[in-house]
């Protein structure tokens, strides 16, 4: 495409979508990448997730640790004789700290939704990565590694991942997350998703979302599962996104939702009884060896968040008592 016309086009792009944001301050959306979080102090549902959140650091962690990786890839890449542009972190704080059952608080609610307009505008008003790096075989070596120095991990389900250990994104995550990192993590990652499974087949998990549908299909939203309503707007999306008036409508509706959806969640204790379910499973599905193997990557996370100091100290609190029973 000529410059200049992609000029124009940026240029209008810019234009909605700043007409867009405009309209949906009005219509209560948080701005494109805000999480939606409770204030401090504030009660609100237990955050339940698998393995107590093993699997994932906060959002503004991760986006630290990235930049320390990029920063030693490119140190890497240069000791290579190769050059590297690091990479900003594209993912929104919504789209890493969604709760993974579906849960919600109050107040992410009524700010943000499901985030499903909000994350629309994220990636809409999120430029891409640059991509202007060479692409030949010794800097693909540089950077992956090579065979030689590959290595496999199996996985609890059956599959492996692989990655070769000479190559400088390997170094730059054994630099900043430990040498173990790249073992535990697809491991932890696949327990996780087995117990988010387990869980959803619970007959107790059914029950506590029959008793959360009943709720809200007495406010006027029939929704079967926690996804239902999620789903139906989401397919509506493509249509509204070309028109900033028909956009701020279904963030309102979006908003709408999700507030009766969270009283529904408060007024049947949906969170306590997915909580108490979650427990049940773990104890249940997870073997002496996977708790292990929990137990190192908990570790290793709480030594990588006591790395970023003072601003981390928090989530380093969480993981030193995160713990499988």
């Amino acid at each position: 495409m000529p410059r200049a016309r992609r000029t124009a086009r940026t240029a209008r792009t810019t234009v909605l979508t700043v007409a867009m944001l405009a309209a949906l301050a009005v219509a209560g959306c948080s701005l494109p990448g805000a999480a939606g979080r409770e204030p401090v102090g504030t009660p609100g549902p237990p955050d339940v997730r698998p393995l107590s959140g093993a699997a994932s650091f906060r959002h503004a962690a991760a986006v630290r640790l990235h930049d320390l990786q990029e920063q030693v890839i490119v140190r890497c890449m240069a000791e290579h004789g190769q050059r590297y542009t690091a990479q900003p972190r594209t993912a929104s704080a919504r789209g890493e700290e969604t709760n993974p059952y579906g849960l919600l608080t109050a107040r992410r609610a009524a700010t943000d939704g499901y985030g499903i307009v909000g994350e629309f505008l994220h990636v809409r008003s999120s430029p891409p990565p640059a991509d202007d790096e060479p692409r030949d075989p010794a800097w693909r070596r540089a950077l992956l590694g090579t065979a030689a120095h590959r290595v496999s991990v199996p996985l609890p389900d059956g599959s492996h991942v692989e990655y070769s250990e000479d190559g400088c994104v390997t170094q730059a995550r054994v630099e900043v997350y430990g040498a173990a990192w790249d073992r535990t993590e697809p491991v932890v990652a696949v327990l996780s998703a087995r117990v988010l499974t387990a869980v959803e087949k619970d007959a107790d998990y059914r029950a506590a979302v029959r008793r959360w549908s009943s709720c809200m299909e007495e406010a006027g939203h029939r929704a079967a599962d926690l996804q239902a309503v999620r789903e139906r707007l989401n397919r509506r999306l493509p249509k509204a996104s070309g028109d900033p008036a028909s956009l701020t409508a279904l963030g309102r509706e979006e908003i709408r939702t999700a507030e009766a959806d969270a009283r529904c969640q408060a007024a049947t204790e949906l969170a306590e009884a997915v909580g108490k379910v979650q427990r049940s499973v773990e104890k249940r599905v997870l073997g002496s060896d996977d708790r292990k193997v929990v137990a190192r990557h908990v570790a290793a996370k709480r030594a990588v968040l006591k790395k970023l100091g003072s601003g981390a100290a928090a989530e380093a609190s969480n993981a030193e008592g995160q713990s499988v029973n």
